[in-house]
């Protein structure tokens, strides 16, 4: 175990944050701050970082990396390090090696960031659909996607073909089979169709980071080639834009008898809305909850939020966490949800779920497919579920965020590395995104029709 003096102080993984300048200025690539001038400084600082993750981390095994065999090279780049920007490479390389969705060292503009749930974007999400890589969806509050369209083919990045070779080469290269980069990291799915749209999609963010990478700071662009739905081709330049995704829930019926709630992450922010979300559903048939897109969050929302379409309080999960003493030892325990004083939803239930369906986000799915019998609808999930209950704070006020926790589903279900399937696979086509159909909801309202008609 680690003693006082290795410790670093902690601030909630949750919320905003106080203690860094709203207006603090991302790390420098030309200098070294007062923090982390002195090399004994810097080595110490990665030492205490070595430390806190080899001790803290769920897995004693450290996901099969040879911890104690990278301390030596992680404190020699950390001593060799002439720049902020540097330093903090080095700490990431270091975290990296756990091969975790969740664990992860962030530069004190990157920790505000997160919790303003601030991301550089292009506002286009793109999907392996039809042999083809094509824009799946469009952020409508994108100004740098205005033009682009669901369904368009994407057919070079940056002068970098995206055609049949291309595709090939991305599904059978090593590095698309591998650990994935801080953009893309969902799991790799067994089934070879998945396996391959999850290969192709991680060789397209490489292309993209290796575009913003020559291109100058102030002014930096990627060129998207679009083939459209009537053979024509046309470019647009797309520009990172830094653009916040704030919390949001909504509700929407369909057909007069079936409620959809939909929202996009698992933070108490959004507590009163699933709320009134939850009275509305009262009065359905039958309820759709859409977790495509939700990048998870509290363990606490989760438990209340699954709780509520349970019959009475029941084991939901079971969580997996450092035993002390003997090394290699665990602790296994059972988390309980349950409806408390509220009347609970018993209705037919289907669920909603894509890549992008992340963490606390996955396991609502599997708690309401294992305890409530939910159909799960769509492509297999992110396959990234952790927790994280503190952010340690780094002397600049930096944060390292460590995965202290694993799940196991209640029918034995490995969460982290391995996507949950859906029952019934749903991509749409070109055509279904050109036309505007969102095929995955209406398979799910067509399977609770049928339910409910008997």
């Amino acid at each position: 175990m680690l003693g006082a003096c290795t410790l670093l102080p902690t601030r909630p993984s949750s919320g905003l944050i106080t203690d860094i300048p709203e207006d603090v200025a991302p790390v420098s690539a030309t200098r070294l701050s007062p923090a982390y001038a002195g090399e004994g400084g810097r080595v110490e600082t990665a030492d205490r970082v070595w430390r806190l993750l080899a001790d803290r981390f769920y897995d004693p095994h450290m996901n099969g990396a040879d911890w104690a065999g990278l301390r030596a090279s992680a404190l020699a780049q950390a001593a060799a390090a002439r720049s902020d920007a540097a330093f903090y490479a080095a700490l990431k390389a270091m975290a990296g090696q756990l091969r975790d969705s969740h664990t992860q060292v962030l530069t004190p503009r990157e920790a505000l960031d997160r919790r303003r749930f601030v991301a550089s974007r292009l506002g286009v999400t793109m999907h392996l659909i039809e042999g083809q890589v094509a824009v799946l969806e469009v952020d409508p509050e994108s100004r740098a996607a205005a033009g682009v369209r669901p369904g368009d083919v994407v057919v070079g990045i940056d002068g970098v073909a995206l055609g049949a070779d291309f595709i090939r080469a991305a599904s059978n290269d090593p590095a698309t089979a591998g650990p994935a980069s801080i953009d893309a990291i969902e799991a790799l799915p067994a089934d070879p169709r998945d396996a391959e749209r999850v290969r192709v999609l991680r060789a397209v963010t490489r292309v993209l980071a290796q575009a913003l990478e020559r291109a100058p700071e102030s002014a930096r662009v990627v060129r998207f080639d679009l083939r459209l739905a009537d053979g024509s081709t046309r470019s647009v330049e797309l520009r990172p834009t830094p653009q916040a995704r704030p919390p949001q829930a909504r509700v929407r019926w369909l057909d007069g008898q079936t409620v959809v709630i939909r929202f996009n992450r698992f933070v108490t922010e959004l507590r009163s809305d699933l709320e009134r979300a939850l009275e509305a559903a009262a009065g359905a048939q039958a309820i759709i909850i859409d977790l495509r897109g939700n990048g998870g969050g509290d363990h606490d929302l989760y438990l209340w939020f699954v709780g509520q379409f349970l019959p009475d309080e029941r084991a939901a999960m079971r969580t997996v966490t450092r035993g002390e003493g003997a090394y290699g030892s665990q602790k296994v325990r059972d988390v309980r949800a349950g409806p408390g004083s509220r009347v609970p939803l018993l209705q037919p239930v289907a669920v909603l779920i894509d890549a992008r369906t992340d963490s606390a986000a996955e396991l609502a799915a599997v708690t309401l497919q294992e305890q409530r019998g939910a159909a799960l609808i769509g492509e297999p999930t992110c396959g990234c579920v952790v927790g994280v209950p503190v952010e340690y704070v780094l002397p600049d006020g930096g944060g390292v965020r460590i995965a202290e926790t694993g799940f196991i589903s209640m029918r034995g279900a490995r969460m982290e590395g391995e996507p949950t399937l859906p029952a019934v696979r749903v991509v749409p086509t070109l055509a279904d995104l050109r036309a505007g159909r969102d095929v995955v909801l209406e398979e799910a309202l067509r399977r609770l029709n049928v339910r409910v008609a008997h």
